[in-house]
């Protein structure tokens, strides 16, 4: 009896803190459900939790079988994520980059000629961790994405030295189609715009 009531105590957080947006689903096959997602806690969870009702009973569809999905959050706006393959790429050498078939679930920031997404790790208050995560880049004419720079919150993580990182990804990564594209991003515009101003910065220098 102990021991159920222990797992019952153990679960009661986790019931409590699932949350479901009202959203649309689409598939590989362009078929599209209305209904409710709740929220990948990590960006590489294999399957996502889907209801026709709010208070419905919760399917599950993997990874492999959605394109993209988009949820009305609490300030009524529409946020739009898609399934994003990322790039293989050498953790002590960033620049050695094979195209990749690993997917994760991607918050789309900004897409264009260049785009820009996000991966968000969920809070854990046991082990205080979480509430960030990475952005994404991705260039033109390519399926996947590559890494860019982590972030807590909502922007890029204040540290000594970052901007300078992000200037040093931008032209390792960009140094052969667009060499002037690192050059033209400021401290300044950075903080005024978002990250999002990547975006406009690569058209506006190396797009036409």
């Amino acid at each position: 009896m102990k021991k159920i009531v222990l797992l019952l105590l153990l679960l009661v957080p986790v019931m409590v803190s699932a949350k479901f947006y009202k959203a649309k689903i689409t598939f590989n096959d362009g078929t599209t459900k209305n209904g409710y997602i709740e929220l990948p806690d990590y960006p590489d969870d294999s399957k996502i939790k889907f209801k026709a009702d709010e208070k419905g009973k919760t399917e599950k569809y993997t990874i492999e079988e959605v394109s993209n999905f988009e949820i009305t959050n609490d300030k009524n706006d529409i946020v739009k994520y898609i399934t994003l393959k990322l790039a293989e790429q050498n953790s002590f050498n960033l620049k050695k980059i094979k195209p990749g078939e690993k997917k994760i679930w991607a918050r789309i920031i900004k897409e264009g000629k260049i785009s820009l997404y996000a991966g968000y790790y969920a809070y854990d208050p046991g082990n205080k961790t979480g509430g960030g995560g990475i952005y994404y880049i991705k260039r033109p004419n390519e399926d996947y994405a590559l890494y860019l720079d982590e972030f807590g919150g909502n922007g890029l993580s204040v540290c000594v030295n970052c901007f300078t990182n992000l200037k040093k990804m931008l032209k390792m990564y960009f140094e052969e189609i667009c060499p002037q594209f690192s050059e033209a991003l400021t401290k300044e515009d950075l903080k005024k715009n978002g990250v999002a101003h990547l975006v406009d910065l690569f058209e506006n220098n190396c797009g036409k």
